[in-house]
């Protein structure tokens, strides 16, 4: 796609405050910072300048927002880490990148995050607590439909199947 000037709405310093700014509030990727280069009306030689400056005052580090990305993602939102891998792909974060950023995800953490997504999903089909704990611990048996459900509900939150038949273990059969 080529670049075309937009109406030019800030000066390249200009810019450069206001991408310091922009990547002091939070750890950005370089395809976001990109992104808002070009939505100041920058051109494709000032974004390259900015990007380069951001870079050399280390304001802009992509194994920084990989690896910030993966903690929030994975305590916040208890993301598992397929959708966690989606979410960087997206920002434009390389390959190798992602593998060694979702290196640090424990599966004790993991495990945690499926058990009280499962929970979550068992109380919203109208299981009383005492229920959902009984048959988390395995004494009691439930639907096969509600198994699909929960099975299809933790994919949704980024987790394989893989994962979640080994931590829970009365989604089996």
């Amino acid at each position: 796609m080529a670049w075309q000037k937009k109406a030019q709405f800030v000066t390249v310093s200009q810019a450069m405050q206001k991408l310091e700014k922009y990547c002091a509030y939070q750890e950005r990727s370089q395809k976001q910072v990109h992104e808002k280069c070009r939505s100041l009306g920058l051109t494709e030689a000032e974004t390259s300048e900015v990007m380069l400056h951001l870079l050399q005052n280390d304001f802009l580090n992509e194994s920084r927002f990989a690896f910030a990305y993966v903690r929030g993602k994975s305590k916040i939102k208890n993301w598992g880490s397929q959708k966690i891998r989606q979410g960087l792909m997206l920002a434009g974060v390389s390959d190798s990148l992602v593998n060694q950023a979702l290196g640090q995800l424990t599966q004790q953490d993991t495990d945690n995050h499926l058990e009280k997504w499962a929970h979550k999903k068992l109380r919203s089909l109208g299981y009383s607590f005492s229920e959902v704990e009984q048959v988390i611990s395995g004494n009691k048996d439930i639907p096969f439909e509600h198994k699909q459900k929960i099975k299809q509900f933790l994919f949704g939150k980024g987790y394989r199947v893989e994962a979640q038949l080994a931590a829970l273990n009365f989604l089996k059969n």
